[in-house]
């Protein structure tokens, strides 16, 4: 999978991704880390934007669902249903988030009542993590339907 042609994909569809500097550093289809500068995304007090840090969180869960449902050929549509993002501490660098399936239980089920019933839901957690170790953490319940 060319991880640059797919965030190119991403961000052609959702234009916010693209100013906020993110890149997909890594997917092995189960795990996914994205990183982002902190100079696209500072605030006034020079640390990273609590916005962009929130967006960040969900784009993550978002593109790793986006990418193993790919990886399947599963045709979908996929959207946030519900999000919460826990502040930890400032962002003063560079920074990754990172967002991983709970356990192939959890996927197994999600993906076979997508197929059953042509929807389906999943909670998902992404850590964003700096030089402070993590920062902040989103969590998401993200709703699929098949196409």
């Amino acid at each position: 999978m060319d991880l640059q042609q797919e965030l190119d994909y991403i961000q052609q569809h959702i234009p916010i991704t693209a100013n906020l500097g993110v890149e997909i550093t890594s997917f092995d289809g189960d795990k996914i880390i994205i990183s982002a500068p902190l100079e696209a995304n500072k605030n006034l007090h020079g640390t990273a934007f609590g916005g962009s840090q929130a967006a960040i969180g969900i784009l993550t869960g978002w593109a790793l669902i986006y990418l193993k449902l790919k990886q399947l050929g599963i045709n979908n549509d996929l959207v946030i249903q519900k999000s919460e993002y826990d502040f930890k501490k400032p962002v003063t660098a560079n920074f990754t988030a990172t967002c991983a399936f709970p356990n192939s239980e959890t996927l197994d089920n999600f993906i076979q009542t997508l197929k059953e019933k042509g929807k389906s839901r999943i909670s998902l957690t992404a850590e964003v993590e700096s030089e402070k170790g993590i920062c902040g953490v989103h969590q998401g319940l993200y709703v699929v339907f098949l196409k």
